[in-house]
């Protein structure tokens, strides 16, 4: 039995440009239970991916550029009473927005960073950041592929100068994280601020910043 293995060669040009080595055997004289046989090793690599939603989205992959803005309107009846008011907008409408983080490189920390309390544009005229209520929940319809449960809210930083909040791991299994769920917003409504639109633009302290980071 004569074996052959065959291997690109600076001397056969063209061969060169193969991707892959081939291998075969070459049996004389087959007989009755005589055997050739042939080998293939197979590569696959897997690029290391991170992905975060936040409200809008155009899909699982996609880049997308909107910022959803939930605003809250109180009552003139109810300025101060801390009767928590619903907002509007977000993806989900009603200040819910869709949360769906997915990694495959192991645990991810997920959290929230603020620029300092929300302002009317009179700096000294503020609502702190703990005025905002933030409740998880699972989505209605579950994604393909996804766990869909509450995810903890990383809780924002109510410092006068604002900054990163506290984060919150999610863990991975089989360094795989595949999460989604929702989170609704709320304005608190226990203090008695001055007249004005607070936040709604960076100038005016109203952007949080969610980040999620491969650990």
């Amino acid at each position: 039995m004569k074996k052959i293995i065959a291997l690109t060669s600076l001397g056969l040009a063209g061969l060169a440009s193969m991707p892959a080595q081939a291998e075969s055997t070459f049996t004389t004289p087959a007989t009755t239970g005589s055997t050739a046989t042939a080998r293939l090793d197979f590569t696959i690599t897997i690029p290391q991916v991170l992905f975060l939603r936040v409200g809008t989205s155009a899909g699982n992959t996609s880049t997308t550029a909107t910022i959803d803005a939930p605003t809250f309107t109180v009552p003139a009846a109810n300025v101060g009473d801390a009767s928590a008011i619903a907002g509007v907008g977000g993806d989900l409408t009603a200040g819910a927005v869709t949360v769906r983080v997915y990694g495959n490189g192991g645990n991810i920390s997920l959290n929230s960073a603020t620029t300092g309390p929300l302002n009317n544009g009179v700096t000294t005229e503020t609502i702190p950041w703990s005025q905002i209520g933030v409740t998880g929940a699972a989505l209605a319809a579950t994604t393909s592929g996804f766990t869909n449960a509450a995810i903890t809210h990383p809780a924002f930083n109510t410092g006068a100068s604002g900054g990163n909040g506290t984060a919150t791991t999610l863990t991975a299994t089989n360094r795989l994280v595949r999460v989604e769920g929702k989170w609704t917003y709320s304005y608190l409504n226990a203090n008695i601020p001055a007249a004005g639109t607070y936040g709604g633009s960076v100038a005016k302290n109203g952007r949080v910043t969610y980040t999620a980071t491969q650990l």
